[in-house]
C-alpha cells in the first residue's frame, strides 16, 4: 500500500524491545511502523487509520480488547489516548449567516477558538477549521429510465480539499429511478457536482451447483450518458437522468473540521467562540473527562 499520509517526521525506535508496552499520556499518539501487529488497548485507547478521501483520520478498532491485529504501512496508523481530546467527540453546529463561502479561516473569514481548562504539562490546544457555503441539494430525476431491479448506487463527485463529501441514495419504483435522497449534504463545495449512476444486479447464482445452471445475469437497468461513469455500456437517451440543483447553505456554517484534536482537556468539556458568522455557535460534547489521562496500549509484532 502506497504511503498517503506521509512518514512520521522523526525516527522511530524499536519500541517493542520492551515487550511492547507503551504509555501514552492525553493525546499521546504513536505510529505503528511497517509490519503486522496484535495489539491490544486499554478502554482510552484508540487505533485510528487515514482516511485519505475525506483527509481525516478515522477510528480502526477501540476500547478494551483482548488484541487486534492488523498490518502497517509505517505512515496511515497510529495509537491515540482520546482521553481529554477531541478524538472521540460529537461537534454540532448552528449556521449563522453573513460570512463568505470557502474553506478554513483565511478564505472564509470566520475563526473557530477553541478554549478550556487543561491539565498543566499536557495543554495542547485543539484547532478547528471552518467551511462556509457549498451543501448539495438533492438533484432533479428528470428521467428515471427503466431496466432497474434493485436500486443503483448514486455516487457524487468529491468537494475541494477539506470539504465534506456528499452521499445520496435512491428508490426505485416500476424499474425507473423514483426519488433521491440525501443522505449527507455534503459542505465546501464550489460547483454543483454530478451525480453518478452505477446500476447494481440482482442475486447471480453464478456456475453450476448441485446439478443447477446458472441463472442469467440481469440487465442492469438504462443510465443516460450524463451520469454514467466511463465504460457503462447500458445507456441511451432514454436512461435515467439526474440533474443537478444549486448549490445551498451561502454565508452560513455548513461544516466544521478537526486539525489537531488537542490535549489534557480532563475537567471541563472545550469551548468554541465563533466569530466572522453571525449567529453561528459550535458545541463540543463528548470528550472524556477523566483524572486516569494515561492509556496503555500493548503491541507486539504478528508472527505470520
Amino acid at each position: 500500500m502506497p504511503q498517503i499520509r506521509g512518514n512520521f517526521p522523526l525516527p522511530i525506535s524499536n519500541a517493542f524491545e520492551g515487550m511492547g508496552r507503551i504509555q501514552l499520556i492525553s493525546g499521546g499518539m504513536f505510529y505503528f511502523p511497517s509490519g503486522n501487529y496484535v495489539v491490544t488497548l486499554d478502554a482510552n485507547s484508540i487505533v485510528q487509520i487515514y482516511d485519505p478521501v475525506e483527509t481525516q483520520w478515522r477510528t480502526y478498532f477501540a476500547g478494551a480488547n483482548n488484541g487486534e491485529s492488523f498490518a502497517s504501512d509505517g505512515s496511515n496508523f497510529r495509537a491515540i489516548n482520546s482521553v481529554g481530546t477531541l478524538a472521540g467527540a460529537t461537534i454540532a453546529f448552528t449556521a449563522g449567516s453573513g460570512a463568505t463561502n470557502g474553506i478554513g479561516s483565511v478564505a472564509t473569514g470566520v475563526s473557530l477558538p477553541v478554549s478550556g481548562a487543561q491539565t498543566a504539562n499536557v495543554a495542547q490546544v485543539a484547532t478547528l477549521y471552518p467551511i462556509v457555503g457549498g451543501t448539495v441539494p438533492a438533484p432533479t430525476v428528470t428521467q428515471g429510465g427503466s431496466g432497474f431491479t434493485v436500486p443503483p448506487l448514486i455516487v457524487i463527485d468529491p468537494p475541494p480539499a477539506g470539504g465534506v463529501q456528499a452521499s445520496a441514495t435512491c428508490l426505485i419504483s416500476g424499474g425507473a429511478i423514483a426519488s433521491v435522497t440525501m443522505q449527507n449534504a455534503g459542505a465546501g463545495y464550489t460547483s454543483p457536482p454530478v451525480f453518478w449512476i452505477i446500476p447494481q444486479p440482482t442475486q447471480y447464482t453464478g456456475g453450476l451447483q448441485g446439478g443447477t445452471g446458472p441463472g442469467a445475469i440481469p440487465p442492469p437497468g438504462i443510465v443516460h450518458p450524463n451520469n454514467a461513469v466511463p465504460g457503462n455500456q447500458n445507456t441511451a437517451s432514454t436512461g435515467a437522468l439526474l440533474t443537478s440543483n444549486a448549490l445551498t447553505g451561502s454565508g452560513t456554517l455548513t461544516g466544521v473540521g478537526v486539525i489537531n484534536p488537542g490535549a489534557g482537556y480532563i475537567t471541563a468539556q472545550p469551548t468554541v467562540a465563533v466569530s466572522g458568522a453571525g449567529a453561528a455557535t459550535v458545541t463540543i460534547t463528548g470528550v472524556t473527562l477523566t483524572a486516569g489521562v494515561i492509556a496503555l496500549i500493548r503491541s507486539q509484532p504478528r508472527v505470520q
